[in-house]
């Protein structure tokens, strides 16, 4: 009974290997900052799981809209959880290590280089200091969503974190 288990447990070990679902994705900078890699502007971001503990680097999870999922076009509101760095009330150049603020992107690469501002081309990037940021008149069509982690003075953090989503917005029926 035994012997036919163990091929039904590769094929589901295998499986799992091929969707990705026991891989941790490799954010740019080459450090594991958050829990996807993130995407070009209508390339394809990697799922992965959380991480189980409060310890550890600075991190960032986009909650919603879901990856690779359907929204309605117009306004779209997208959720962040952050976990081991703190948000700063307003812009500053304090230095304070892992203090800073959220910078959400529309259809754009965050930019990750260090001691360089992550702004990108007006109506491309929002910065935020609470855990969401909500897009108006959003076109049909598919987007990628970014959010990156950076100082209080707008520099990405060293390595960079970032998490990013693709989405297909349709448009509203009625």
């Amino acid at each position: 009974m035994q012997k036919n288990v163990l091929p039904a447990l590769v094929l589901f070990l295998v499986l799992v290997l091929i969707t990705g679902g026991g891989c941790m994705a490799v954010p740019p900078g080459g450090s594991a900052g958050g829990p996807r890699q993130a995407a070009q502007p209508g390339g394809m971001a990697v799922p992965s799981p959380r991480p189980l503990t409060e310890s550890g680097p600075p991190w960032v999870y986009i909650t919603s809209p879901e990856f690779d999922g359907g929204i309605d076009a117009g306004d779209v509101t997208v959720q962040i959880l952050v976990r081991n760095f703190s948000l700063a009330s307003g812009p500053g150049r304090t230095g304070t290590p892992d203090v800073g603020h959220i910078i959400c992107f529309m259809d754009v690469t965050p930019r990750t280089e260090p001691g360089v501002a992550v702004k990108t081309l007006p109506g491309t990037f929002q910065i935020a200091d609470r855990t969401r940021c909500t897009w108006h008149n959003v076109p049909p069509g598919t987007h990628t969503f970014s959010v990156e982690l950076v100082n209080d003075d707008g520099t990405p953090l060293v390595p960079p974190v970032i998490d990013a989503v693709d989405v297909t917005a349709v448009a509203q029926r009625g």
